[in-house]
Formats: C-alpha cells, structure tokens, sequence
C-alpha cells in the first residue's frame, strides 16, 4: 500500500525538478547584458537642453529621482555629480556622472548594493534644424544570474517605458525654457 502512494509523489516531485531545472537552465541561456534606448524631439538648442541633463539637481525635475529620497555628494553638475540613496524599496546605491561633453553629451554610472548591479548611462544630444535629438542609453550587465535573466526579457519594456516618460518631461522642461 505504501508503494502505491509514493509512486505519485515521486512523480509529482521528479516533475516539478525537472520544472526548476529547466527554469534555471533557460535562465542561464537568457541574455545578460540588457540595453534600452529612447529618444525625442526638442524644440531647443543643445545649449538649452544641456543643462538640465548635466546638473544632478535638475534630474528631480523630470526623472524619477524626484520620488527618491537622495542627496547629493559633491558638485550638482558635471563630473563628479553623484547622487547616493538608501531607500527601502530600491535598496541603496549611487549615480555617478563620468562624462560631460557640453552641449553632446553626459555620462553616468549607477552602482545597487554595493556594486551588484551596474548601470551605464548616456544621454546624448544631436543638433537638429528645429532643436535637438536627445537619445537616453542604459545598459546593464546582469551577469549569469537566471533570475535577472529572466528580469532582462522584460527590461526593454519596463526600463524603456521610465526612460521615455522622463524624456516626455525633459522635453517640457526645456521647451518651457526652464
């Protein structure tokens, strides 16, 4: 009588680690280095625009950096700008500017948990006749984790969506002449 019971359980057990086993394994295979672009149309010159993409400061108004409680460490604008939180939603870590190229482009670097998990940003800036391209960049290397190899299918969505909202505000900032 007891082997009659057990013969399901082992098969329930044997297909539910097959199930785990090949979650894991497909994880594994899945991409680990994610990038996201966006881009708008400003009608307002590099110069204009520049500003409020250099200067930390700024950030709060069209980035979600407002909704995060933050401060900054050193000089507000250009290299050496950082940001730095604690937060018990995102967990802590930094934004780093890298590179700031009056009116093309700046650079940054974003450390979670203590460099776990690291961002690379750009945010460049093309002349147009009418005003300006700005094209957002990130890219994370999420490693041979099968859980965040799971999360990266989903990161172009996701991460796409907060960078071209904030584009969305960076492009009413500007255009307003703030």
């Amino acid at each position: 009588m007891l082997r009659c019971v057990s013969r399901p359980g082992v098969v329930v057990a044997g297909i539910l680690a097959l199930l785990a086993g090949g979650f894991l394994i497909v994880g594994i295979l899945l991409p680990g280095t994610v990038e996201v672009t966006r881009s708008v149309d400003i009608d307002a010159s590099p110069e204009a625009v520049f500003p409020l993409v250099n200067d930390l400061e700024a950030w709060t108004e069209w980035t979600p950096w407002g909704d995060l409680e933050s401060e900054l460490e050193g000089p507000a604008a250009g290299v050496g700008a950082r940001r730095v939180w604690d937060d018990a939603a995102m967990g802590s870590g930094t934004l780093t500017l890298v590179v700031s190229r009056p009116p093309l482009e700046v650079g940054y670097e974003v450390e979670v948990e203590d460099g776990a998990i690291r961002f690379e940003g750009t945010i460049s800036i093309q002349e147009r006749s009418r005003g300006s391209l700005v094209s957002w960049t990130e890219r994370v290397e999420l490693g041979w984790n099968p859980l965040l190899g799971w999360t990266a299918l989903t990161m172009d969505e996701s991460q796409g969506l907060q960078l071209q909202e904030s584009l969305e505000r960076l492009k009413e900032r500007a255009e307003s002449g703030g």
